[in-house]
């Protein structure tokens, strides 16, 4: 798989430091917006049926996460995505949607 989608949250589409993760996440994620100022934001911890795309996270090891990569395809393909970054940092998956 190319960087710019195994890394598109990424600087660069470079893989991050893996060594401040303790953990990979997939969770299933929508484009919420603000019908007055029209300003978006995600908005994750929707399950793979209510889902408009899905975004793998890192766990820090000093507490909360970061993006790694969004996938606007199939919850299978999302999966493979995240196996993937799972083989390539070393870290424990866990699908949460």
């Amino acid at each position: 798989m190319d960087n710019s989608i195994l890394f598109n949250c990424c600087t660069d589409h470079a893989a991050p430091d893996w060594s401040q993760y303790d953990a990979l996440e997939l969770g299933g994620c929508i484009e919420a917006k603000c019908t007055v100022t029209s300003d978006t934001w995600t908005e994750g911890g929707y399950h793979r049926s209510d889902a408009e795309f899905f975004t793998v996270y890192g766990h820090l090891k000093e507490g909360g996460c970061e993006a790694i990569t969004d996938w606007h395809g199939s919850f299978d393909e999302a999966v493979c995505t995240a196996e993937e970054l799972a083989r390539l940092s070393g870290l424990p998956l866990e699908v949460r949607c």
